[in-house]
């Protein structure tokens, strides 16, 4: 009971520490930096928390984190060490949990009188419902299947083009998650329900997430801005018209948003890339930093563990080191996908390729080379086997509990046949099968397109080695569309030359995951499909 309350009042000086930092910089990097680099900021409050609760350094760090230990730990636990009538430990876990439970009936109370108030829901497609009434919606409902609820008076409230722009917004907190990441909010201030910061700072937080996601679609769609603001105006006039509802888990367009700061966003011209990248890397080691540090305030753990009187080293038993591994092999953390080489696959080639890699101390690959190839001739399999396992990431090789550098073999078997047994060394790490893409997905009436939008949006970026080297050519991919119009797969179907750098087609995959496309259709109904997108690497129209 003691450990848990010490916990709780540490986790509520971490999280009212940065929830102060993101309300001080919050509107910086959104003026610097953009909406999305203000809204990624807030992810420095549960991770700085959840770092707290991890095992306590073995050493005092010293400095000003030993007096941050200080100042939020001894203090309390004094007080709490001192009444003699009772112990308090019991009454002040009593009253956390009330107070718990009070607030997530709360919660619960608000999302049920929320949807309460939405009326009978009728389907229009997977994601999408349609609300008996006009109040409170448009709007993303639920944690755990979140949907997109529209109001009835949809058509008729918004022009067409208003409506692309309503759902796109929707379908943006549907994609990235946010209904969820606000049941989280909700779950944190249940448990820190007695912090007064956490309440505002939720508050601070929906409306960058609505920036964020405002400036999302403004991106795809950068010649609607007027059009965005007029639907935020009518959504805004719809919502001053009704008493203010909450909905804990899910998004929605309450009245209380700013609109005056919503709609001057709106005019503000997007950051370049370069912006992005640098506010992305900004918030990344500050939340870094700020962990590091909550996790660096903990009492540090004593170098020898405390032993009663009556105890001695005969009472202990020894340490097992017998059984403890003190040399782990190197194997795989993150790896990319090696598309099957269109001239091998048009020549019906196979073969096991053995790289030789070269791991560094922090997983990444040093160095690569092919050791081996069966048969000799396949130097295209050999090629692409090369460039992909460059791209991989690996858990190093630990030594006595330290990561060490190491040199291992990889195996690549690109196999027509994925049922098709391997023969391979031993002594190698797990074989990686390459297979070619199978047509599975249902090809509908009218077939899979491309939207031109998005390849002036995200254009592929042209090789700098290949630039350098003077190379051009053309590269097709054959893309598998889902019925939502995401691509979730993309495979290079031809490269003219065949003898054409790897690179392109990295750089056209990495282009293409990035595109929104039109699904195919079968009847009224959208399906999964496939489309070729091709793409020409010219030296002339750079």
């Amino acid at each position: 009971m003691h450990e848990f309350i010490v916990v709780l009042i540490r986790c509520s000086a971490v999280t009212g520490v940065t929830v102060l930092i993101a309300l001080a910089l919050r509107r910086p990097l959104r003026r610097w930096f953009g909406a999305q680099a203000a809204y990624r900021l807030w992810l420095l409050v549960p991770i700085a928390t959840g770092a707290a609760l991890l095992p306590a350094p073995a050493q005092p760090i010293g400095g000003v984190l030993g007096v941050m230990a200080m100042s939020t730990l001894s203090a309390p636990i004094a007080a709490i060490s001192t009444a003699p009538a009772f112990d308090p430990q019991l009454l002040l876990l009593c009253i956390w949990l009330i107070g718990a439970l009070v607030t997530l009936a709360g919660f619960v109370l608000q999302q049920r009188r929320y949807l309460r108030n939405l009326g009978g829901l009728s389907g229009i497609d997977a994601r999408t419902l349609r609300a008996e009434s006009s109040n409170g919606c448009p709007a993303l409902v639920g944690a755990l299947r979140p949907r997109v609820v529209l109001p009835r008076d949809f058509e008729t409230r918004y022009a067409p083009r208003e409506c692309e722009l309503v759902l796109a917004h929707e379908r943006t907190h549907l994609r990235r998650g946010d209904a969820q990441i606000n049941a989280l909010v909700a779950a944190l201030r249940c448990l820190q329900w007695f912090n007064p910061l956490i309440h505002f700072a939720a508050s601070c937080f929906r409306f960058d997430q609505e920036l964020a996601c405002d400036a999302v679609v403004i991106s795809r769609f950068p010649e609607a801005r007027r059009c965005y603001a007029d639907a935020m105006l009518k959504t805004q006039l719809a919502g001053e018209a009704r008493q203010e509802l909450r909905l804990p888990a899910g998004c929605y367009w309450p009245s209380s948003h700013p609109l005056k700061e919503r709609i001057a966003m709106l005019k503000q011209p997007l950051p370049g890339r370069a912006r992005v990248a640098l506010g992305f890397g900004f918030a990344v080691a500050l939340i870094g930093a700020g962990s590091y540090a909550a996790w660096a305030a903990q009492p540090a753990i004593p170098a020898k563990s405390a032993r009663s009187p009556a105890s001695s080293p005969a009472d202990l038993p020894p340490p097992d080191v017998g059984n403890a591994p003190r040399d782990i092999r190197a194997s795989y953390r993150r790896l990319t996908r090696i598309a099957y080489p269109a001239a091998a696959l048009a020549a019906k080639q196979e073969g096991v390729v053995y790289v030789r890699v070269h791991v560094a101390v922090d997983g990444t690959v040093a160095g690569a080379k092919v050791d081996s190839v069966m048969p000799m001739d396949r130097i295209d399999l050999a090629d692409a086997a090369v460039a992909a396992v460059k791209t991989w990431t690996f858990n190093p090789r630990m030594v006595d509990g330290k990561a060490a550098a190491s040199d291992e073999t990889v195996t690549v078997a690109f196999s027509l046949d994925p049922r098709k047994p391997l023969e391979i060394k031993p002594g190698t790490l797990d074989a990686i099968r390459v297979s070619p893409p199978t047509d599975t997905a249902a090809v509908g009436e009218v077939p899979a397109s491309e939207n031109v939008e998005f390849r002036r949006m995200h254009p592929p970026k042209y090789p700098v080695a290949a630039l350098r080297a003077h190379e051009q050519g053309k590269v097709v991919l054959k893309v598998h569309v889902n019925a939502r119009g995401n691509p979730v797969e993309a495979n290079v179907y031809e490269m003219d030359p065949p003898e054409l750098s790897p690179e392109f087609g990295n750089a056209s995959i990495a282009a293409v995951m990035q595109w929104e496309f039109n699904p195919a259709r079968k009847g009224s109904k959208a399906v999964d499909g496939w489309v070729l997108v091709p793409f020409t690497f010219s030296l002339q129209e750079i």
